[in-house]
């Protein structure tokens, strides 16, 4: 397997357009990394460039210490999956595996040995003798898979493997993909827009927009630790919900101001928005939805936040009106979506069993541990911890 690091990698074309922008990574042997980001951010052209598929404008690639940037596609032994599977249908599934290994020369033996042992771990074995049109879309997606890993690239490039396939079949596949990094130990590089792809098999997580990375982190750290208003919009599923306040200051308590309704942050967080000279302005408030509980799961909420070291009853933010809109079902939980008095939509995660119905106004509660605060104007997260990938953000 091998290590690539992208020093200040660009790409422009010659309309101006800059698809890419001061892309610095390091990734390491074995790593399962996540390019993740809108249609049009850069991702998928970032690994074309990897590929040797599209040319660097500046900067410099390497593999395994090598500068790679004026190396053809076939010297960089890297291999690509893509979302269709590219297979032919007149072969075989040993065939198709097989194919490109024959065209190489290699020996007989060895192609069988690798086409077999690739097969047993994707679990097609007994597929080896079928055409591609006896086969499932998760199965397809297998062959073309196993179609690279008979070649023992130094690594795998996947853009959307996944996006052709029904929802439950890409459930599958990504717990397939899972196994087969973990037998493999290959590094892997993978393109997305599917966030739930992202968060379920990156190892680390590369959030881009408009060419430029916002930040670099582990999935939990995304999430938790979203260095802007985009990143954590953009992590998570319901989105995390954003409210325009104001800030201001009773007692050295910070109530954020929205609508004729407040929330009230706790000690340190008011403590950290005063120092830093927020009281009086516009801050955003995001919060995800399931940091938000009606009035009948409040001390549900209270329960689950036993042992976080809050400050004795200012765990939960005050009460906050919300107008239910849409209530969706959806099995072990509920989705309901609201209004508040200022017009602001809110998404609230709730348990099975709660009542609130269309048209309801019910009383929602904040977990304030929970709750993020963005610069209006930058969208910086405030209370972001820097980390160890801080040269790696982008505040946009």
């Amino acid at each position: 397997m091998a290590s690539l690091m992208l020093r200040n990698v660009c790409k422009s074309y010659p309309n101006g357009f800059h698809a890419v922008k001061d892309f610095n990574l390091e990734i390491q042997d074995g790593e399962f990394i996540i390019f993740v980001g809108p249609s049009g951010c850069g991702k998928s052209t970032t690994l074309r460039m990897i590929a040797g598929l599209e040319d660097i404008s500046s900067g410099e690639l390497w593999i395994d210490g090598q500068l790679v940037n004026f190396m053809e596609p076939r010297e960089r032994n890297l291999s690509m999956v893509f979302q269709n599977y590219a297979l032919y249908p007149h072969m075989s599934v040993y065939d198709n595996m097989a194919f490109g290994l024959k065209v190489r020369k290699m020996d007989k033996k060895e192609i069988d040995r690798r086409v077999r042992e690739a097969a047993e771990i994707l679990e097609i074995s007994h597929l080896l003798d079928r055409k591609p049109g006896a086969l499932s879309g998760g199965q397809k997606q297998r062959v073309a898979i196993g179609s690279v890993i008979v070649r023992q690239p130094k690594a795998y490039l996947m853009d959307e493997p996944l996006s052709n396939l029904d929802a439950k079949l890409r459930t599958q596949m990504r717990v397939e993909l899972s196994k087969i990094h973990d037998r493999t130990k290959a590094t892997i590089i993978y393109v997305t827009h599917d966030q739930v792809e992202a968060m379920t098999l990156g190892s680390r997580i590369v959030v881009m927009k408009a060419g430029l990375i916002q930040q670099v982190a582990s999935p939990a750290e995304l999430y938790q630790n979203p260095v802007n208003r985009f990143v954590a919009g953009f992590i998570g599923s319901p989105a995390m919900n954003f409210i325009e306040t104001t800030a201001e200051v009773w007692n050295q308590t910070v109530f954020l101001l929205f609508g004729n309704q407040k929330v009230k942050l706790n000690v340190a967080v008011s403590k950290k928005l005063i120092e830093s000279g927020y009281v009086g302005k516009k801050v955003t408030l995001g919060i995800r939805p399931e940091d938000v509980y009606t009035a009948s799961n409040q001390d549900a909420g209270r329960n689950q936040n036993v042992g976080r070291n809050l400050d004795a009853g200012d765990d939960m933010g005050m009460d906050v009106k919300m107008q239910v809109q849409v209530r969706e079902m959806l099995g072990a939980e509920v989705l309901l979506h609201g209004v508040l008095d200022d017009g602001t939509q809110l998404s609230v995660k709730e348990k099975p069993d709660c009542e609130a119905r269309e048209g309801e106004t019910v009383t929602l509660y904040f977990d304030s541990s929970k709750i993020l605060l963005f610069d209006t104007e930058t969208e910086e997260n405030l209370l972001y911890i820097r980390s160890q990938f801080d040269e790696n953000i982008r505040i946009s």
